[in-house]
């Protein structure tokens, strides 16, 4: 699965063994599950999936 980090691009996730090169990184489906429950402020997220926790303006 990849995985993109617009914000960080060079961000290293070492607890999970993931370094994001030029803001993507490809990982298994346990590492995936790991990186969905990081900060939204990381802006960590699966490519092709929107960052989903945006509100949208009344």
């Amino acid at each position: 699965m990849k995985f993109t980090c617009e914000q960080h691009p060079g961000l290293i996730v070492h607890d999970l063994g993931v370094t994001f090169v030029d803001g993507e990184a490809e990982v298994d489906a346990k590492t995936a599950a790991a990186l969905r429950t990081l900060p939204a402020e990381l802006g960590v997220r699966e490519a092709g999936k929107s960052e989903g926790r945006r509100t949208q303006p009344e």
